[in-house]
């Protein structure tokens, strides 16, 4: 059924990071031959060239515990070619280390738990990633977000004390009442689709689903005419 399991986009930033010094990011126990494939991946990464950054991470795995950085990488390289569960499962291994404690790798361990629909999961990985030192207003904001939507999925209503993030909160109140079957549904979509500050049509194709979903047919109908 429509928007009775809502997807999240990953929107991970790949930002470079340097090193810190200490000792799980030191090369001294490391041969010559894992660095450069892990340096050739770096490059590779950095020019967004992913494929072939990835095939350097594969061969220099041995990394994985003795470089904190690497995994991060490792990591993205992996979501950007698909491999998500096998980014997951790489993440669960070494949710115990240091080198999984980034805003991302926990966010894959909520978004796979929400697609299990393992809400007490979710909710325990969120409050886990609730404690990192997250200065990045958009990371917040995912938080925020996500921390809604699985009230929402675990008690069938809606948050009342939420966090006030904008627009986003009016798109994320809509859906949320869609996925409820909430009778202000119709209402909350007016008011996002004809916004009169900022173009949120792309959201009518979603209303338009919602429609047909609940066998409205001939109001689906009239608004495609007037589309045209």
């Amino acid at each position: 059924m429509f928007l009775k399991k809502i997807k999240f986009t990953l929107l991970l930033f790949l930002l470079y990071q340097t090193p810190l010094y200490s000792k799980s990011t030191s090369f001294d126990d490391l041969n010559s031959k894992n660095l450069s494939k892990y340096f050739s991946g770096i490059v590779a990464y950095e020019n967004k060239e992913n494929s072939i950054a990835l095939d350097f991470f594969n061969s220099s795995k041995i990394l994985l515990n003795k470089h904190d950085p690497y995994l991060k990488r490792y990591i993205y390289s992996l979501v950007l070619e698909n491999k998500i569960s096998l980014a997951v499962n790489i993440v669960k291994n070494n949710y115990d280390k240091s080198n999984t404690n980034f805003f991302d790798a926990h966010l894959l361990l909520i978004l796979d738990s929400l697609k299990k629909n393992d809400f007490e999961k979710a909710t325990v990985y969120l409050k886990k990633t609730a404690n990192l030192n997250i200065s990045d207003r958009f990371n917040l904001a995912i938080l925020e977000s996500l921390n809604q939507y699985i009230y929402v999925f675990k008690e069938k209503k809606t948050l009342n004390n939420k966090k006030n993030l904008g627009k986003l909160s009016i798109i994320s109140e809509t859906f949320q009442r869609c996925y409820l079957g909430d009778v202000s549904t119709d209402t909350y979509f007016s008011n996002l689709i004809n916004d009169g500050e900022a173009d949120y049509t792309r959201y009518i194709f979603f209303y338009l689903s919602y429609l047909f979903e609940n066998n409205r047919i001939e109001e689906e109908k009239k608004i495609k005419e007037d589309l045209y």
